[in-house]
């Protein structure tokens, strides 16, 4: 057990000490389950007037290369700044779900059992 005494605080200005306002825990089913605030996914373009576009897809974590994120962040001010409708943002993960897509689309190339392999079996040299 420990035996130091902790100091009293003083809030600035001599206001008194806050004090913790909680529920108390419930242990078991005493609630029904919350409902899913998860919207569906739907497609990249649809967006839905009371939330943003990004807000309505899946999170996902990708590990690329520096390079690849040097030329994805060129590429993606290259597109920005060449396109005559600038009411949609062009973000990285714009171009890569734009690259998912396409690499889906064409599936029936991907060939090969490593990271090379599959690459070269799509990117003709």
């Amino acid at each position: 057990m420990n035996t130091r005494r902790r100091p009293v605080r003083h809030t600035p200005g001599g206001a008194p000490q806050l004090t913790a306002e909680v529920e108390p825990i419930a242990v078991g089913d005493t609630a029904p389950a919350a409902k899913s605030q998860t919207p569906g996914l739907r497609q990249s373009g649809s967006q839905d007037d009371d939330q943003p576009r990004y807000k309505t897809m899946a999170r996902m974590e990708a590990r690329i290369r520096h390079d690849q994120v040097t030329e994805l962040a060129k590429l993606r001010r290259a597109v920005a700044a060449n396109r005559t409708d600038k009411a949609e943002r062009i973000t990285d993960n714009t171009l890569l779900r734009v690259a998912v897509d396409f690499l889906l689309a064409h599936r029936e190339l991907l060939q090969g059992n490593t990271e090379d392999e599959l690459r070269a079996s799509v990117m003709p040299e």
